[in-house]
């Protein structure tokens, strides 16, 4: 284990056992998983966990807790402790996610880069309507290319916005209401943007937990489970271990403002 990997886990004992776990928060966690099985060429980091652990993971959940749809009536059900399952890049082997989801009765959203659709290692337009057939999965979007959202010029972001609503809602001829925001990427001319465009939730990468008292269905806060989460991490991430990243990244925003 490198050091700054030990630093970390030591922060989030010490973080979880000292602070959060005396907390009585209630709300739901959603957290963020990527690809499953493939081995990707730019993936450097760990966003594409086995099959064999996401199996483990999906088994786990649904024994221990209680997961729930994002849709529309996300803030009615915030008074109990939930999870969320979602996907973000739209790869093709999240159509075992949908084979496992299905299985065990799990819903997920699915959050689609609409210019990477029919390419080597994505999904296509006839996978994508799988999904929008199932009754466990929403669909979104994840921009048209992928790009920092917070970097382009507001007419930029708003073609990488409407393009994407546009192409995925031609697939599957229903209204997309959902878009996640690339590398968690935004800033005030996307949050004015979603509205406009006619996204009605947008999940990012703030680490966190939703709750009736926080929720900011433009900017929902989610958690990365990636291909080193074991069991016993992938519950202290659920538990709040890591939420005192939340204040780090609360710092350099204020920082850049």
């Amino acid at each position: 284990m490198s050091f700054k990997k030990y630093l970390k886990e030591q922060l989030a004992f010490l973080y979880y056992n000292f602070y959060h776990k005396h907390t009585t928060q209630i709300g739901n966690r959603i957290l963020i998983y990527h690809a499953i099985g493939s081995k990707l060429a730019h993936d450097s980091y760990g966003i594409s966990i086995t099959k064999e652990r996401f199996l483990e993971h999906m088994q786990f959940l649904k024994e221990q807790y209680t997961i729930i749809a994002l849709d529309e009536h996300y803030e009615d059900k915030l008074d109990t402790n939930t999870l969320c399952i979602t996907f973000d890049d739209g790869y093709k082997d999240n159509l075992y996610a949908l084979e496992v989801c299905q299985m065990y009765g799990i819903p997920f959203t699915l959050y689609i880069t609409t210019g990477t659709i029919g390419q080597k290692d994505y999904l296509n337009a006839q996978d994508i309507r799988l999904f929008a057939k199932s009754s466990i999965c929403t669909l979104g979007t994840h921009g048209a290319t992928h790009t920092r959202l917070a970097m382009l010029s507001y007419e930029k972001q708003e073609d990488e916005l409407r393009k994407s609503k546009q192409t995925l809602e031609d697939i599957i001829g229903k209204k997309v209401l959902h878009v996640s925001y690339p590398h968690g990427s935004y800033n005030a001319d996307t949050i004015d943007l979603i509205g406009k465009i006619g996204y009605n939730i947008a999940s990012s990468s703030h680490i966190g937990f939703n709750t009736k008292e926080n929720v900011d269905l433009r900017r929902l806060k989610r958690i990365e489970i990636i291909a080193s989460d074991d069991i016993q991490n992938l519950e202290r991430k659920i538990l709040g271990y890591y939420d005192y990243l939340a204040f780090k990244e609360k710092n350099l925003t204020e920082h850049k403002s």
